[in-house]
């Protein structure tokens, strides 16, 4: 993979489950007879001290936050498929019915610029828009 000094990555990092933004610094490109190896040098955080090699980050590496967020979500979405499915076959086990994953109308999140409205503990209805 190429990267560009300045460039910000999005590490997901092994030991916690956090995202962590990391700025390329440094490039280091290193010639020898066996060929061409390009490392790179990231700054984690604010302090211009706290330095790691690219090879170095125990994490998985993407080049945009938008990225990182699709493939979260996507292994997410796939753990819960797992766990729901799993759960409606012990209770055809358990109970002897006959359970469905599928719902009678297809469900959807609210899009973007969606107004969902919230009847409040005190009766009041209220607009909130989803942005």
């Amino acid at each position: 993979m190429s990267y560009r000094v300045g460039q910000v990555l999005f590490v997901v990092l092994n030991k916690k489950m956090q995202v962590y933004p990391m700025m390329i610094i440094e490039e280091i490109v290193k010639r020898t007879l066996q060929g061409e190896e390009v490392n790179y040098v990231l700054q984690g955080g604010s302090d211009s001290s706290t330095t790691i090699l690219l090879s170095a980050v125990d994490g998985e590496i993407f080049e945009s936050a938008d990225e990182a967020t699709y493939v979260l979500t996507t292994r997410a979405t796939a753990q819960i498929e797992r766990l729901v499915d799993i759960a409606v076959e012990k209770a055809n086990e358990w109970y002897n019915t006959q359970q469905s994953q599928e719902t009678p109308e297809v469900m959807s999140l609210p899009q973007e610029t969606d107004t969902i409205k919230v009847t409040l503990p005190d009766g009041t209805v209220a607009n909130l828009k989803t942005a």
